[in-house]
Formats: C-alpha cells, structure tokens, sequence
C-alpha cells in the first residue's frame, strides 16, 4: 500500500512539473500584443484598427490576419515565431471572452 502511494505521488509530481514546463515555454501573448498590437488595437475601442472586442474570433483568420496582415496591418508572419502567434492569438480570444 505504502508503495503504491509512493508510484501515484510520483506519477502526479512529475505530470504537474511537466505541464509547468510547457506553460512556461510558452510565450506571453499579453506581453506580444503590448509590444506589437496595442500602438493600433485597444480591447474595447477603436484606435487605428479593430478593437479586439469587435474582431472575428476564429482562431485560423486570427492567425492568417496577424501572419500575412490586413488591409494597413502589416504582415508579422516573419517577425513572429508560430508559437508567438499561437499565444496572440489565444489571448485576444480570452479578451473577448471577458470584455
């Protein structure tokens, strides 16, 4: 019995570890939207461009959008890695979620 508490407490010790890691491997889309996005987006109002609550939420037009750019939005496919964008892309849908 003392054993098998052991196998089990070490089996949810090293998944939890491992999902930390990959939490933190992954880029910051809050920081990435501040740096790239916010001098044209606000989350609620319009700047330059879409205020993130009015853009479309499919994940796939977000990502085409951000990687090859819209209209006057210029193109960060070759400034952004695919996980930057994957970030973005999931922290402007969170924002829209809680505007």
């Amino acid at each position: 019995m003392n054993r098998l508490l052991k196998t089990i407490g070490l089996t949810m010790v090293i998944t939890f570890s491992s999902q930390l890691s990959i939490a933190s491997d992954m880029p910051d889309g809050a920081k990435i939207f501040s740096q790239k996005c916010k001098m044209c987006h606000a989350l609620d109002k319009k700047k330059i461009g879409t205020a993130v609550k009015a853009m479309n939420s499919d994940a796939e037009q977000l990502r085409s959008a951000i990687t090859s750019g819209v209209k006057r939005m210029p193109k960060f496919g070759h400034k952004l890695s695919a996980e930057e964008i994957d970030s973005l892309v999931i922290y402007i849908q969170a924002q829209k979620t809680d505007i």
